[in-house]
């Protein structure tokens, strides 16, 4: 089992309060146990998009109410990590707020919620902004909204999970890239397995070295 020597998550211990079934434990740490180019790893070979597309298959298919809720809950959980990106620069601009009414609202009461209310909410998604960081956040809300389509859940998913993982909407240090993977993986998927938001949001403000300090 690989440890690592920097970052908050360095060693594979799942929460011991939530069950998840032996399959998706098996599958988590077979990922965890890879190193990943895509995460400036040294010697990394794997590539990290088809270990979402592999941990995704194991955490099941959006195809009915309960294995949606999850998919829904893991947007979630990585959305709230990166509205500090968002505030940061548009302290006045709610739109995230927005989007977190609007999904609490569909987890606690079934909301039927518009198909068009992604792309009403951000027609301007595919422009590039200012800041990439606030570019890829809104692009992390905008996929939030797109998950609770069971039709498009499973590709927002994967969108989000690149944006947030291997780019700049949670955290700038190219070296936090393989912690805020290692927080997914023990963080976030067992708790939105059992219907809940991790129990540590992921802070951009914690410090990393330079990647060339980086074994």
């Amino acid at each position: 089992m690989i440890k690592f020597n920097i970052g908050h998550y360095t060693e594979f211990k799942l929460p011991k309060n939530l069950d998840i079934p032996e399959k998706l434990k098996e599958t988590l740490q077979a990922v965890w146990d890879r190193q990943y180019r895509d995460l400036y790893e040294r010697g990394g070979k794997s590539d990290v998009e088809e270990a979402f597309a592999e941990v995704m298959t194991a955490f099941g298919m959006p195809n009915d109410p309960i294995s949606h809720q999850r998919y829904v809950y893991m947007a979630y959980g990585i959305a709230l990590a990166t509205k500090p990106t968002i505030k940061h620069y548009f302290p006045e601009e709610h739109k995230a707020d927005i989007v977190e009414g609007i999904v609490s609202c569909w987890l606690k009461n079934s909301c039927e919620i518009p198909e068009t209310w992604a792309d009403t909410l951000f027609p301007n998604i595919n422009k590039i902004g200012k800041y990439q960081a606030t570019d890829e956040a809104y692009n992390i809300f905008y996929g939030l909204l797109q998950t609770l389509n069971t039709k498009t859940a499973y590709n927002a998913i994967l969108d989000i999970l690149y944006d947030a993982i291997t780019g700049d909407a949670i955290s700038g240090f190219a070296a936090a890239q393989r912690d805020m993977f290692n927080w997914w993986l023990i963080e976030v998927i067992p708790a939105a397995y059992c219907l809940k938001l991790p129990s540590t949001l992921y802070s951009g403000k914690w410090e990393f070295p330079p990647l060339s300090q980086c074994a």
